[in-house]
Formats: structure tokens, sequence, C-alpha cells
């Protein structure tokens, strides 16, 4: 767990929990800290930007938004509310921007003028150029989605800035076997397979591939969640990917 950067650990349990989805909505995690010292509280009081970390993996990370602390039968609850898509969420742009602008160029000038921080990372093809000038107001993240849309893709925020996913994926990128499941998978919809893995940093806008008994599928990540605590609760993340190309064996049936 960082707080700004900084490493706070003296605690019993913790239990962090929340989803994500493509898109720049912002979408809460919650962390819960069972007492937690009191230099660590008011280290996490005064944080504005929380990430949670298992080994090497960032599971999730985003600007706090609330803290609370109570008092319970085993001691305190530290309680921290924080969203990765906050700050773009609460910004405000006002700009136009001329004709003859690609999208991904388009998307780089409404995050400067957010005042943020954020950068663009990453842009795949399509990208398009507008022939018509264009006028932005309102919500930077509302401003970015918009642009995205003349190019079919859709917008996510990591740790590093804005990365972009395109409407049809991209080439495979992980690949999960049975020792990443916790279950068989899940078909909870046409065209959508539930995975309950390991927890671990997980990407969305990924294209995956899964193998286990019996079956196999290739999708693009779109949701995920975690439900991680470090003693008596669940220990997983869940991920649904949309089918792409699928070859899963009869066991699976969906369900509409």
């Amino acid at each position: 767990m960082l707080a700004d950067g900084v490493s706070l650990g003296g605690f019993v349990r913790a239990r962090l929990t929340g989803r994500d989805a493509l898109g720049l909505f912002p979408m809460p995690f919650t962390l819960q800290v069972w007492n937690l010292s009191e230099e660590d509280y008011l280290a996490l009081v005064s944080a504005k930007v929380l990430s949670i970390r298992n080994g090497d993996s960032v599971l999730a990370s985003g600007s706090v938004s609330d803290t609370c602390r109570r008092t319970v039968a085993e001691g305190t609850i530290t309680e921290v509310v924080f969203s990765a898509g906050l700050r773009l969420w609460e910004a405000s742009v006002s700009l136009s921007v001329e004709s003859g602008v690609s999208v991904s160029e388009t998307v780089r000038r409404i995050l400067s003028a957010s005042g943020t921080g954020i950068r663009l990372l990453f842009f795949p093809r399509p990208d398009p150029v507008r022939i018509r000038g264009q006028a932005f107001c309102g919500r930077a993240a509302e401003c970015i989605e918009e642009a995205l849309s003349a190019a079919g893709a859709r917008g996510y925020l990591t740790e590093a800035g804005l990365c972009i996913a395109p409407a049809e994926g991209l080439p495979v990128s992980m690949e999960l076997s049975a020792d990443d499941l916790l279950d068989e998978p899940v078909a909870v919809g046409d065209g959508l397979l539930l995975l309950r893995t390991r927890v671990t940093g997980w990407l969305l806008g990924k294209q995956v591939s899964v193998k286990w008994e019996g079956g196999s599928a290739e999708g693009l990540i779109v949701e995920r969640s975690v439900d991680a605590d470090t003693a008596e609760g669940n220990w997983q993340c869940e991920l649904l990917p949309i089918f792409l190309t699928n070859g899963f064996t009869d066991k699976l049936e969906f369900e509409c």
C-alpha cells in the first residue's frame, strides 16, 4: 500500500474491493484497513493518491475521494475510497480544435487543457483525421470519449497515463492457463466469459487467450473486479472478456 508514494505497513488486516471497466467514468475502489498505526493513519488521511500492490502488480490506484475511521470490536477500521478516473472526471475543459487534426492529437490537446498532467500513452490505428473543426466544453473525460468515438475506440487509465483500446481489440498480449484460474470459466451471456483468477494486476483493454481443461477462448478484457482480503475473506480477481473467437466445449452453456 503506497500513499503518495510512501509505503504503509502498520496494520493487521486489509481488504480491497472494487471494479473498473473500459471507459473514463470514475469507478471507485474501497480499501479497508484494520488497526492501522496512528502514524500510517495520519499519512493515509492526508494522501492524495493511493496505490495498492501485490508484489510487482498494481491491483488498483487513483485519487483519494474520502477517508473515515470507525471503532469496531476488533479495534478500528480505516476506510478509503479512491478512483483512477476521478481527476479527469472533475477537470473541465473549453477548447476548439481546427479541421485536419487527428483523433490522437485531439485527445492530447484535451489532456493538456485538463491540467491533470495525464498523458496519452498509446493510440492504435485507425487514427482518423477530422475534416471539420470541433469544439469541446465540459468534463475532460466526456470530451475525450466524444473525440474517441470518431475512431470507434475506448479509453482507460493506468498509473502511467491514458491508453486506448480499439473496438476490435489488439493482438493477444496475455495468455492464461488453468494454473491462473481459480475454477472453470463461466459463460454469463451471449459472447461473454467470466474468468475467476488469482489476484494480480490484469489490465483492461488487453486481448487475452485462455485455455483450461476442455476448452479455450480469446477475447477482450472489458471489466475487472477485485475482492482481496489478507485475512479470512476472498482472494480473487474476476475478468469479463468479450469473445472474438472461441473454442469452448459443450460443458459451457450460455444463459441469456
